[in-house]
């Protein structure tokens, strides 16, 4: 690690890990409105999936414009600085869906990105399915 990304990521204070936590639970609620869900994701958004399948931006926007009736929640979050502006948080995440007593858990990373702006924005995210016992 470089002494500036060091000295950077001793800067990096609660207030910035909140915002981010905060920020990635409401990608992952979809409650918010949409116009306020698109501008937490940059514009050069990669996301894989559990397939290996890549989306974009577009995409993922498309995503939460569908209605869904599943119930989401976020925990043990986890952030580590990867660079002075970037920002690796990462966490389980557990879905159920209303129709179905099934919980599906994903352990899930996401890079956020501080923009010129002063906005985190998502730049990459990637969720892997645990099987029950791995958490």
């Amino acid at each position: 690690m470089r002494f500036s990304t060091f000295l950077w990521a001793k800067k990096m204070n609660d207030a910035v890990i909140n915002v981010l936590i905060k920020q990635e639970k409401q990608l992952l609620d979809r409650v918010d409105a949409l116009y306020i869900l698109t501008d937490l994701i940059d514009d050069e958004f990669i996301e894989i999936d559990s397939s290996g399948v890549f989306h974009d931006k577009a995409e993922v926007i498309r995503w939460l414009q569908q209605e869904g009736p599943a119930v989401r929640v976020g925990a043990s979050f986890k952030a580590k600085p990867l660079s002075e502006g970037l920002i690796l948080l990462t966490y389980i995440s557990s879905i159920k869906n209303a129709d179905d007593s099934h919980v599906r858990q994903a352990m899930r990373s996401s890079m956020w990105k501080l923009a010129n702006d002063g906005q985190w924005r998502m730049i990459f995210h990637q969720g892997t399915p645990l099987i029950c016992g791995d958490v």
